[in-house]
């Protein structure tokens, strides 16, 4: 951490225009932010915020949400008379609806030529991405020895009432898996898809940290999540029991960003504050810090993330958010019919 501090010195307040910064008014020294709870780090917030707050010497006030949708549901409701200036947490499967609101501003950071574009999920750059990890199914390795390795095993009835998942109406996990589903299969194939994994779902939980206690429970060996959940066992448990696989015909990728309000009066803290996020120094710690996948390209990941399940084939960039916006509904609904009948 202190290493990351020494850099970010160097970095964001060599940047910094300070004839400009020292004529912000104090009351606008002070950034609010919506954002998602960090899943399975508590401590998140409290190691990551005091660096940029120290270098900048302004203040940082954060709402948490549990969930992407719920943060982004707030914005929306408010967005007229609204205080925010940025969300933090917006991800991939939620672009069509910021969009359709029309939430935020364009800010283009000096960081993002080395962002590759495969993360870049809005190309307006409206939300800025800042990590990732391919959406995947964890399994208790001590229960299951013989995990599905593709969609067609995971359709087999030895796993049956095996698999835990969540609503994609509630869940962006939950949403991420349907996205995939309709990637992979098609249009006309996702719901055969669905009704044959159907007695194998144990259950469908409305967010993330339900379903995953339920899994930890032992309630079931199986839940759809993310890869690098795998990281996180083997680190802070010191545990290999806890694993992850992706299915052979190919995975989808959860990408994390944030977003500038519109109604934000404070653009040049924020734009520092989405600066920070993008830097090399920054994405160094995502690893350890959120365990995910940091978007810089100039970040190296730890020997750690070897083990990680490698992909052949990448399924994120088959749904735009044009097709998205059109067809969610349509999605959905028949998710439902599947699913909750």
């Amino acid at each position: 951490m202190k290493r990351i501090i020494t850099f970010l010195i160097i970095i964001l307040v060599l940047s910094c225009n300070k004839q400009y910064e020292n004529k912000i008014p104090k009351k606008n020294r002070t950034l609010n932010i919506y954002a998602v709870d960090v899943f399975l780090n508590e401590d998140f917030y409290d190691n990551i915020i005091p660096i940029f707050t120290d270098i900048i010497e302004c203040e940082i006030v954060i709402t948490k949400f549990p969930d992407a949708l719920s943060m982004l549901d707030k914005a929306i409701s408010e967005k007229d008379s609204t205080d925010i200036d940025l969300l933090f947490g917006i991800d991939n499967t939620l672009l069509f609806k910021a969009e359709k609101e029309s939430l935020f501003i364009q800010y283009e950071s000096n960081n993002l030529h080395d962002i590759h574009e495969d993360f870049i999920f809005d190309k307006e750059h409206r939300v800025n991405p800042v990590c990732y990890s391919h959406i995947a199914f964890n399994y208790n390795s001590y229960v299951i020895s013989d995990p599905p390795i593709t969609f067609g095993e995971m359709q087999d009835g030895k796993f049956k009432d095996q698999i835990i998942i969540m609503n994609p109406r509630t869940s962006s996990l939950g949403r991420a898996m349907l996205f995939w589903s309709v990637a992979a299969f098609g249009r006309n194939g996702y719901g055969h898809f669905w009704r044959s994994i159907k007695d194998n779902v144990f259950s469908i939980y409305e967010n993330q940290n339900d379903a995953y206690n339920a899994y930890l429970a032992g309630e079931a060996p199986m839940i759809v999540g993310l890869e690098t959940t795998h990281i996180y066992h083997i680190q802070r448990d010191n545990t290999d029991k806890y694993k992850s696989i992706i299915p052979k015909e190919g995975g989808f990728k959860f990408i994390v960003g944030v977003g500038i309000l519109k109604s934000s009066q404070k653009e040049y803290l924020a734009d520092k504050f989405v600066d920070f996020l993008l830097s090399k120094e920054f994405q160094e710690s995502i690893t350890e810090e959120m365990w995910m996948k940091p978007v810089n390209g100039k970040v190296k990941l730890p020997v750690d993330y070897e083990i990680l399940p490698q992909i052949t084939n990448d399924y994120t960039k088959e749904l735009s958010t044009r097709r998205t916006s059109w067809q969610y509904d349509e999605w959905i609904a028949k998710w439902k019919q599947i699913m909750l009948k």
